[in-house]
């Protein structure tokens, strides 16, 4: 594994096959729930802060990853103030091997993300928030089940909202925010069952 820091903002990481063979890590069946790359994800954050000083606990970051010639692939991880689209490491590793089921662990660190993710134990306190957001809200949201539980996924970059304080505490108070987006996104559309696509609010409070 070899860490170079490109600014003061952003460093890049090269991974290579012998470095995941070390770790017990089969490319094939690579898997972010196993604890052998979660820890291959930190220890590389914390190479990087020994080494450079390159100290994220209090950052977004954006983390890009493409392939390299040796059949690795090479990371890039920017700071960022401002949330921003990026593909993820979970996403490039899951398109390219067709894995799913992907997670890097966050510990203290928060991870930008184009989309938020709430979920419902109670279908009816999801039709009463629905019938409320339908009057402030415009844009795309998705329904999942997935057990007995209910998610609602909004789309920052395809959403308009007229009070976003507002918007944001009745989130809050109907439902619970889910960490680790990327994953969960993923997680649901593998497992869960899609219930409404794209325009889920305004179903649901015309219909129920």
């Amino acid at each position: 594994m070899k860490i170079e820091k490109i600014n003061e903002n952003k460093i890049k990481v090269t991974i290579t096959l012998s470095d995941l063979q070390e770790r017990n890590i089969d490319l094939e069946n690579l898997n972010y729930n196993s604890l052998a790359t979660q820890e291959l994800f930190w220890d590389m954050m914390e190479q990087a802060e020994i080494q450079f000083g390159f100290n994220t606990s209090e950052s977004q970051l954006a983390i890009e990853a493409s392939p390299d010639e040796n059949d690795g692939f090479v990371i890039f991880i920017t700071k960022l103030d401002d949330d921003e689209d990026f593909e993820s490491i979970q996403k490039y590793i899951k398109n390219r091997f067709r894995k799913s089921d992907l997670r890097v662990k966050k510990k203290c660190h928060k991870l930008c993300s184009s989309i938020v993710i709430y979920s419902f134990e109670n279908f009816d306190h999801l039709v009463s928030l629905c019938s409320i957001l339908n009057n402030i809200y415009s844009g795309n949201s998705t329904l999942y089940k997935l057990k007995n539980t209910y998610y609602m996924i909004f789309t920052k970059n395809a959403y308009t909202v007229s009070n976003l304080r507002y918007f944001e505490s009745l989130l809050n108070e109907y439902g619970k925010k889910v960490s680790n987006n990327a994953y969960y996104e993923g997680y649901l559309e593998e497992y869960g069952q899609k219930i409404i696509e794209a325009n889920a609010v305004e179903i649901i409070s015309c219909y129920f």
